[in-house]
Parts: structure tokens; sequence; C-alpha cells
């Protein structure tokens, strides 16, 4: 199984404190193995920022299923158009809506 097949399947678990930083230690491995590592890097900052922020605090569960759909859809269409290879602006665009996203949910963090 590829590192990138371990994502998706971390994906398909649930934002979760533990698989939150699971995904991130994925995708700082995957950042460090290829000559594009600006997605996986922003993948990993957003679920270490979103751990983080669940960690030390109780979550309401709607707030968590807010942020896991807001989040997982975009994020699960970056990592499909990188396992497709999809171009340069293909992912940009996908990168730009996962930013959206994360700002949206949390404007000051």
């Amino acid at each position: 199984m590829t590192k990138l097949q371990k994502l998706r399947e971390r994906l398909d678990k649930g934002f979760y404190v533990d698989n939150l930083y699971e995904m991130a230690r994925i995708c700082k491995s995957l950042a460090l193995e290829t000559s594009s590592p600006t997605p996986f890097f922003v993948m990993r900052q957003i679920f270490l920022n979103i751990a983080n922020y669940w960690e030390d605090r109780p979550v309401i569960e709607e707030e968590a299923k807010l942020v896991e759909v807001e989040i997982i859809k975009p994020i699960r269409e970056l990592v499909a158009a990188i396992e497709a290879k999809g171009s340069n602006d293909q992912i940009y665009n996908i990168l730009n809506r996962t930013i959206a996203s994360y700002m949206f949910l949390f404007p000051t963090r």
C-alpha cells in the first residue's frame, strides 16, 4: 500500500485528534519524498492545526462534523488529483479551495 493510499484510508476514518496527527505524519513523509511538496505541506499544516486546536478542549460534535464535511471534500479531491498526476493548475485550484475552507472554519487560527 502506498502512502497516498494510507492517507486516503485515514481520511475515511474521519477527523479525530489521533488520526489527524497520523495524517500529518503521512503528509510530512510524502512531502519529503517528492519534488512537489506544497500540497502535502498544506495538508500537514491543516491536520496539525485542527488537531492542536481540538486537543486541549472539548469538541462539540456538530463542530467536528462541520469541519470534517467542509475540509475533507477538497482534501480528497487534492489526493485524487495528485494520484492522477493532475496539472499544476488543477492542483493549485484545489489547494486554493482547501485553504479557503480551512480559513472559513478557523478564521482566527
